[in-house]
C-alpha cells in the first residue's frame, strides 16, 4: 500500500512539473495575442497613389510595427482615413494628394490579420508634420510689459519684454521687441470680465500686453507690425481705511 501511495506521488509530481510550463505558455502566449491596432513614427518614402498606400521608412513605433522599425513599412489608406497637415500646431485636412515623399508623418490605424502570414497595415489617421523654418515664419505673438510707447514717431511703436511667445520669437525670449502699430491695430483693453476697444494714447507704460501680428523679411532686419494689442489692466489697489484712534478715557 505505501509503495503505491509513493507510485502515485511521482506520478502527480511529474503531471504537476508538465502542467504548470504548460499553463504559463497559454498565459504568456494570452498577454502577447497579435496586436489589432499599430502607430508609427516616419518618413514617407513613396506614394503609391494607384493602391491608395504609402510606404514610409519606421522611426518609432508600437509593438505591432516593431519588426519595421529602422525599415519600411507599406500602409494601405482607409477609404475614410483622416489625412491632416500639422502646421506649428494647427491642423488642415488634406488628401492623399497632399502627401508626398519626404514629408515626415505620424500614422496609427487596425491591422488585418485575416491571413495570419500577410498582416495588412491600415491607416486610419495620417499627420504629416510640417515644420515651417523659424527664418521663414510670417506670424507672431508674443505677450510681457510694455517698457516704451511712441504715440508721436511715424509709424507709431510700442516696445515690451518677451516673456512668452509663439515659435517664432523664441530666440528672442527675455529681451525687448519694439513692434509696429498702424491705424488698422486692433487695440483692446481686458479688465475682469470687460474688453473695451481703446486708443494708443490710452495704453499704460507697465500694463501686460499679448501681441500678435505679422513680420515682413523683406528688410535687412525683419519688421514686426502687430494686427491685434490686447492689454490687460493692472488691478487698483482697494485703499486701506485708517485706523479709528479709540477715545481717552474720561
Amino acid at each position: 500500500m505505501k509503495r503505491k501511495l509513493l507510485v502515485g506521488a511521482a506520478v502527480l509530481a511529474v503531471a504537476l512539473m508538465l502542467a504548470v510550463p504548460a499553463l504559463a505558455r497559454t498565459s504568456n502566449s494570452a498577454r502577447r495575442a497579435p496586436a489589432k491596432d499599430f502607430a508609427a513614427v516616419g518618413a514617407v518614402q513613396h506614394v503609391i497613389r494607384t493602391a491608395g498606400a504609402v510606404r514610409l521608412h519606421v522611426d518609432l513605433g508600437s509593438r505591432a510595427v516593431k519588426p519595421f522599425i529602422g525599415g519600411s513599412l507599406v500602409v494601405r489608406v482607409a477609404a475614410h482615413a483622416r489625412i491632416l497637415m500639422v502646421s506649428d500646431g494647427v491642423a488642415h485636412p488634406i488628401t492623399l494628394s497632399g502627401v508626398h515623399a519626404g514629408d515626415k508623418v505620424a500614422v496609427s490605424g487596425t491591422v488585418d490579420r485575416s491571413d495570419a502570414q500577410y498582416p495588412v497595415y491600415i491607416a486610419q489617421t495620417i499627420k504629416v508634420v510640417e515644420r515651417t523654418p523659424v527664418a521663414k515664419l510670417t506670424n507672431f505673438g508674443c505677450g510681457g510689459p510694455l517698457t516704451a510707447i511712441d504715440a508721436q514717431a511715424s509709424p507709431n511703436t510700442i516696445t515690451l519684454t518677451v516673456n512668452s511667445a509663439t515659435r517664432a520669437l523664441w530666440a528672442q525670449l527675455g529681451t525687448s521687441l519694439t513692434v509696429v502699430v498702424t491705424p488698422q491695430t486692433q487695440i483692446l483693453q481686458e479688465s475682469g470680465n470687460t474688453t473695451t476697444t481703446i486708443t494708443l494714447a490710452q495704453v499704460v507704460l507697465g500694463e501686460k500686453a499679448w501681441v500678435s501680428g505679422t513680420i515682413d523679411r523683406s528688410q535687412a532686419q525683419p519688421v514686426f507690425s502687430a494686427t491685434k494689442v490686447t492689454v490687460h489692466v493692472l488691478p487698483t489697489a482697494t485703499p486701506t481705511a485708517a485706523p479709528t484712534a479709540a477715545p481717552a478715557a474720561g
